[in-house]
């Protein structure tokens, strides 16, 4: 055999490796939709919405994403579409689509006013369900949208979302789509110094290695400290004047904007999730007073405070829920220090979504029957979870230093929740508590004479 005929067998071989099209990636018999440079917006037009990894088909992350892509697509079938496009094969689709990397993910839709493709940046993770959950947040948003209603998400906007751009023209910020706020030149007063939040902001540059390496903890940090610290990020090469400012003099610079909005601090902690979400509860738990242990005297108060309820009030994490004794038994000074260990577990657990309720005895017997207290004597504490409807019993002395004893234990589960007894009682409507003992009630007193006297 030649050395020549050889050379000549292997390029045939690297050239036709390299020819090979998409479908030997994504199996043009599998749910992946197979899109190209002269298909891609009919496909998406006729899908109306769809979810499009744009790849590479020698790209190792592209390798390792691919079975969760699959999975994904499988799930949304008939939901919503999910495509690929080799952007090896066709380069003017990374192109027109602002592709950098791989693998890129975006969710392209039809925009019902001018009929062209617009596009939706996802930064998320990459499980299937983190992009099934994407997917029909994104399609839910936008046919709310077509209603004439707001989606259900804050300011950040949903994990892995954003704002859309046009067709090829996508919203494709270092942060948009995420959970992280983009401030700017112009909204950052009003967003942050104004603002009676706290707020922990990045001043970064795009092309920063340091920056790119934060970015996936700082989008996670952003989730995790959502409703106690604001989490967002000035790109100082578009927006100079806000950096220039604060004296930014390198990449990332991180500042906390607490009370004081005047004088933020420098952040000096690790650059991983656990230290950025670590510091933000801390500044959240100094600044935020412990919630008020609250008397449970109807159902709009454990709707507000437990449950959740109609006027938007959401479930706690947790509710604890303390069923005292009786007023005669315990007087005022008792029912006080029993209020009073409720009013610490407050303290300690402050940086929690915990509520703290309390009522009397046999006042609320619906409540006791699902929590199956009230047997065994008072005071009995629960802990309820709304969420998955389960409870679990404090069997420990009503101390603070028991109760929290009992609470760590619950919160590494170890106490054993149960399932709730029946339906979840509506609780009575009951006078609150005036702070004062019980009036005995007063005995018509007899005389003897009156029975001994009595005519047989």
């Amino acid at each position: 055999m030649s050395r020549s005929w050889t050379l000549a067998a292997a390029a045939l071989l690297v050239a036709s490796m390299m020819m090979s099209p998409a479908a030997a990636f994504y199996s043009s018999k599998g749910p992946v939709v197979e899109l190209t440079g002269s298909n891609l917006k009919d496909k998406v037009k006729s899908a109306g919405v769809m979810l499009v990894e744009f790849y590479a088909p020698w790209c190792g992350h592209c390798q390792a994403l691919k079975p969760a892509w699959e999975q994904a697509a499988k799930a949304l079938k008939g939901i919503v579409a999910v495509g690929a496009a080799d952007c090896d094969a066709h380069k003017e689709v990374a192109g027109e689509f602002r592709v950098q990397g791989f693998p890129t993910i975006k969710l392209l839709y039809v925009d019902n006013a001018g009929g062209s493709v617009k596009s939706v940046d996802y930064n998320g993770g990459r499980t299937a369900k983190e992009l099934v959950t994407f997917a029909l947040d994104k399609a839910k948003a936008l046919a709310l949208k077509r209603l004439g209603e707001k989606p259900d998400s804050g300011s950040g906007g949903s994990r892995g979302g954003g704002g859309g751009g046009g067709g090829g023209g996508s919203d494709s910020g270092f942060y948009q789509g995420t959970d992280v706020v983009v401030l700017t030149d112009d909204n950052f007063k009003s967003q942050v110094v104004k603002s009676d939040d706290l707020w922990l902001v990045e001043m970064y540059a795009p092309w920063c290695g340091h920056c790119k390496a934060l970015k996936p903890a700082w989008i996670e940090a952003a989730g995790e400290l959502q409703g106690k610290v604001k989490v967002g990020a000035v790109d100082c090469t578009a927006h100079q004047a806000v950096c220039q400012e604060y004296g930014v003099q390198g990449y990332p610079t991180i500042k906390f904007f607490g009370q004081n909005k005047r004088s933020p601090e420098d952040y000096q902690g690790g650059r991983d999730v656990g230290s950025i979400v670590a510091f933000g509860n801390n500044k959240f738990a100094a600044m935020v007073p412990p919630p008020e242990p609250v008397e449970l005297t109807s159902a709009d108060v454990f709707g507000k405070e437990c449950v959740g309820d109609a006027s938007g009030a959401k479930a706690k994490r947790l509710c604890i829920l303390a069923f005292l004794p009786n007023l005669l038994d315990s007087k005022a000074a008792g029912r006080n220090r029993y209020i009073k260990t409720l009013k610490g577990l407050a303290e300690a657990y402050k940086d929690k979504p915990y509520s703290y309720l309390w009522v009397e005895g046999g006042a609320q017997p619906g409540l006791e029957a699902n929590f199956d207290v009230g047997g065994f004597g008072y005071p009995a504490v629960v802990a309820f979870n709304p969420a998955d409807k389960k409870y679990t019993v404090c069997k420990s002395a009503f101390e603070l230093a028991h109760v929290k004893d009992w609470m760590e234990a619950m919160r590494m589960g170890g106490t054993g929740a149960v399932p709730l007894h029946g339906s979840l009682a509506t609780p009575a409507k009951l006078a609150p508590w005036d702070g004062q003992d019980a009036k005995e009630e007063a005995v018509d007193e007899f005389s003897l004479d009156d029975i001994l006297n009595e005519e047989l």
